[in-house]
């Protein structure tokens, strides 16, 4: 996220060992993405509905230069829900801190949705309904799908109908990314453009096979409704980020610069072992 004349860079992060758990929001921020100063967790595990783990989501800065957090808590019943944090004090040119509030989790898994696989929300954007717009990553059965919401105020969301996208034997969809590319030029976009100048973008990390997948498609945006383009294929076979050892990646849009940025994990892990014995697992 860019706030200010900063970035900010929120990440996965076991503050007790090299290894996967106790999971946390890592803040670090840079004034130029090469040079980074960590800062204490932005988000850690300490409400009834995120007590067991802080996991995987997305920033967004709303009209008047306010950032908020969506972010993926665990509860003491073990369900996946989506809950919303924002800066404690807007006058920190660092966030370093950040308030979560008592009416949390504003997604709940309801409406037959399954709470053990619901999980990494977008970055919203704003549609042409007036209404601010994500969706989270999801499965049923087999079916990958990322599950739409839609709210006016950004504290109380409303399943849509049906889903922005799906599709058969894909398995879990986690860390889904949506955005907008410019059909000339080289410059990003904001991720609310929509209309004739774009196409979209639809990335899924496959939980099954640990590879990054994307299409190239049109988003109806009146309907809510992403189709794939004919030439980009909607499967295991189709078009990855990266062909190595890369996962769980982001995009967000860098206004100062009018770019689009992707970061990415490696896990850089041959196994447990070895990543105690150096202390250390995954780089970005």
């Amino acid at each position: 996220m860019y706030f200010k004349g900063i970035y900010h860079f929120f990440y996965q992060y076991n503050p007790y060992g090299s290894v996967w758990g106790n999971i946390v929001w890592a803040h670090s921020v840079s004034t130029d993405l090469i040079n980074w100063k960590a800062l204490a967790p932005a988000i850690y595990p300490s409400e009834p509905f995120d007590i067991y783990g802080c996991w995987s989501g997305s920033a967004t800065v709303l009209p008047g230069d306010k950032p908020v957090i969506l972010y993926t808590g665990v509860d003491p019943e073990q369900r996946q829900v989506q809950n919303i944090a924002f800066p404690t004090n807007l006058s920190d040119p660092y966030l370093r801190e950040w308030t979560k509030p008592d009416y949390n989790p504003v997604i709940p898994p309801e409406d037959g949705v399954n709470a053990s696989a619901f999980r990494d929300p977008t970055t919203a954007w704003y549609a042409p309904n007036k209404h601010w717009t994500l969706v989270v990553g999801s499965k049923r059965d087999r079916r990958g799908m990322a599950i739409l919401y839609r709210s006016k105020d950004f504290v109380h969301w409303i399943k849509a109908k049906h889903p922005l996208h799906s599709s058969k034997d894909m398995g879990m969809w986690e860390c889904p990314d949506f955005f907008p590319v410019a059909l000339k030029g080289r410059q990003g976009v904001d991720t609310s453009v929509y209309g004739d100048g774009v196409k979209h973008v639809f990335k899924v990390s496959l939980d099954a096979t640990r590879y990054e997948y994307y299409t190239v498609g049109t988003y109806y945006h009146l309907m809510d409704k992403y189709v794939p383009d004919a030439t980009s294929s909607d499967d295991h076979t189709g078009l990855r980020y990266d062909y190595g050892n890369f996962y769980a990646s982001k995009t967000f849009y860098d206004p100062a610069k009018r770019r689009r940025i992707l970061w990415g994990w490696a896990n850089e892990s041959d196994s447990a072992y070895t990543d105690k014995d150096k202390g250390w697992a995954g780089v970005q």
